[in-house]
């Protein structure tokens, strides 16, 4: 029943994109997306996006809207600049599909997109809690691999060091994770990094005050992962973003969504990395 009513929805939003609908939608907002893995070995799920749906999506949004780094867009709002009309593209935590499969895809559709690493995951063979359940482990990249993303163009952002939940550490532990994930892409890949992802992304994992050491700490953003849209005039430290998974099962459903209710429970579903 539930998978009847995404393709009669998938086939409602390709309806509503040759009707000309999305264009006038897309520009009365901007959006931000999140994806976490991309990958074909393992089933789909929360996390995990198939590498043909995640290059749908990056076309479907290529079609309809003007997909801009993320940095732009947080230009844009501090300048004061309308943005509407923006979609940026971003991927969390740091998985090896990101660099083997995720940047390919966006390098041949000529797409920028924003990879925030959770530093202590880079390099390892860290299990994080939500992976244990998984058939195979995806693995994570190297840093050669990051160095790689950020030579092609691509944005490296933050994700902490360990992927804490900031709305529970105490204010020692949050700048701590800061300074260190600052530091190590700094020391591994050379440049400031200035864009920043609070780790699980619901409401509830971040704080006022862990904002306000994200600020302190030299980030010009903090996006977050529970849904929403974000419109003109927006905060860049209250930067919202859409997870991409299972629940949207074509980037059409995902227009169709879009288009009924803009800001609607089905769009605002979180993520739980």
């Amino acid at each position: 029943m539930l998978h009847s009513k995404r393709m009669l929805k998938s086939v409602l939003g390709r309806v509503a994109g040759a009707s000309g609908a999305y264009e006038p939608a897309f520009r009365s907002t901007m959006m931000i997306v999140a994806f976490h893995r991309v990958n074909d070995q393992l089933p789909g799920g929360a996390l995990t996006c198939g590498s043909a749906k995640f290059e749908a999506f990056c076309r479907f949004f290529q079609k309809y809207a003007h997909v801009l780094p993320l940095s732009q867009q947080v230009a844009g709002c501090r300048e004061g600049s309308d943005m509407l009309g923006t979609v940026s593209i971003t991927l969390d935590d740091g998985y090896l599909d990101n660099s083997e499969v995720a940047a390919p895809i966006l390098r041949s559709l000529g797409l920028p997109a924003t990879f925030f690493i959770t530093t202590g995951f880079i390099g390892s063979r860290v299990i994080p809690p939500w992976d244990t359940d998984l058939p195979s482990q995806p693995g994570w990249m190297s840093w050669d691999n990051v160095r790689s993303l950020s030579s092609q163009g691509f944005e490296i952002g933050a994700h902490t060091d360990t992927h804490i939940d900031m709305g529970s550490a105490d204010e020692q532990t949050v700048r701590l994770e800061l300074d260190v994930c600052k530091r190590k892409i700094k020391q591994e890949v050379g440049i400031d990094v200035q864009l920043f992802a609070y780790p699980f992304g619901d409401q509830r994992n971040i704080t006022d005050k862990s904002r306000e050491i994200v600020r302190n700490c030299g980030f010009v953003c903090c996006a977050s992962c529970y849904g929403g849209l974000n419109q003109r005039g927006a905060d860049p430290f209250r930067l919202r973003r859409i997870p991409i998974a299972e629940w949207f099962s074509t980037p059409y459903q995902f227009g169709f969504e879009f288009l009924r209710t803009k800001d609607s429970p089905k769009v605002r579903r979180r993520s739980s990395a």
